[in-house]
């Protein structure tokens, strides 16, 4: 038997907030992107054809929900899909696509 008791109100704040992000066109091309590699703000804005303080503002955004994380190379910053939730999520929609 399912429980369907809403003990942990907290948690689904959290699951909205992290749906709300996942749900803005742009940010989940950017995750997509992400998900094939890891790159740069420069390649990132080359890829999806966006300012540099587009994608600067968006990568913002995902940090903050601990969807993408960075590592410094040098000069270089690079981003990277760092979330397996957020992974699995995404490529589960994608695979079912079709089913709608």
């Amino acid at each position: 038997m399912i429980n369907y008791q809403l003990s942990n109100l907290d948690d689904l704040n959290e699951v909205s907030s992290l749906f709300k992000i996942l749900g803005h066109t742009k940010r989940l091309q950017l995750l997509y992107l992400l998900i094939q590699h890891s790159m740069t703000v420069s390649q990132i804005s080359t890829a999806l054809n966006w300012e540099q303080s587009a994608v600067s503002h968006q990568l913002q955004l995902l940090k903050e929900y601990n969807c993408v994380s960075y590592e410094r190379h040098g000069k270089q910053i690079v981003y990277k899909l760092d979330n397996p939730t957020v992974m699995t999520l995404i490529a589960d929609a994608m695979g079912g696509i079709n089913d709608f």
